[in-house]
């Protein structure tokens, strides 16, 4: 059986995903990217997992992206590589919990993608980020779209073409990921995050996710109708509106069940 670079674990409604994979700077190879992927189809309908988190063994990197030395054996077809990718990257913005990474130190390629696909990517300050798929002989396909969108043209044919690394601080300034803090705030601040969307109504947050996500496809005023059609329709019918209102006025914690 191949094995997996991969540990999973579910604690306190947070799913961890743990890359495995230190001596090739946590590369995903295929049968890893498809545990992963078939790990979150299980998770998207556990009332346990209210957050997942995407993080990495060691220091030194998030994600390196693919597994060089497998891409030569399968006499380099493309094919297999991209479509365990998009399975995974599609898995990851369709499910309804919202995913959470980690980003410390290298970040290329299939990371910087994995990056890219994440709700809320926090880094350290001195990550390194970067797509140097160009110096593969490889015209990327995943990131085109989403960074011209996120961080305009110039810079996207600056990170695509070059392929030069930025860190982690000049990825936040760009807006490529969520918020970048210094490396020995890390670990704390991602903790942070996932007790804030923790304490939160599951509900609302995948109802917010799900409407962010179609809303980015249209047009401004389309898309303000549809997010105040969803809202609307949740305060409504489900209870945390009210639940949400009473427990501030009663100084209490919400009770989301």
């Amino acid at each position: 059986m191949t094995e997996i670079n991969a540990a999973f674990g579910v604690e306190d409604d947070v799913a961890r995903i743990e890359i495995r994979r230190e001596a090739k700077l946590n590369a995903v190879d295929m049968e890893t990217k498809r545990a992963i992927t078939d790990r979150l189809g299980e998770y998207r309908d556990r009332d346990d997992v209210q957050v997942v988190l995407f993080e990495s063994a060691g220091n030194d990197a998030f994600c390196a992206g693919g597994d060089l030395q497998e891409v030569k054996e399968r006499e380099y077809a493309l094919e297999p590589f991209t479509e365990t990718w998009e399975d995974l990257f599609t898995e990851m913005r369709t499910m309804p919990q919202p995913t959470v990474a980690k980003i410390d130190g290298h970040t290329y390629g299939g990371g910087f993608d994995l990056l890219l696909h994440t709700d809320i990517p926090i880094a350290a300050d001195d990550a390194q980020i970067g797509q140097p798929e160009s110096t593969l002989g490889v015209v990327n396909h995943f990131s085109p779209p989403e960074l011209v969108h996120r961080v305009g043209l110039p810079t996207t044919m600056d990170l695509l073409m070059t392929g030069e690394a930025i860190s982690g601080e000049r990825a936040d300034e760009i807006g490529l990921v969520a918020r970048s803090v210094p490396a020995d705030a890390l670990d704390a601040t991602v903790e942070s995050a996932l007790d804030a969307l923790t304490a939160k109504s599951p509900r609302v947050l995948k109802k917010l996710k799900r409407s962010v996500y179609a809303s980015a496809e249209m047009s401004p005023t389309a898309a303000k109708s549809h997010v105040e059609a969803i809202s609307l329709e949740a305060a409504r019918t489900d209870p945390d509106y009210r639940e949400g209102v009473d427990a501030q006025l009663e100084r209490r914690d919400p009770d989301w069940s």
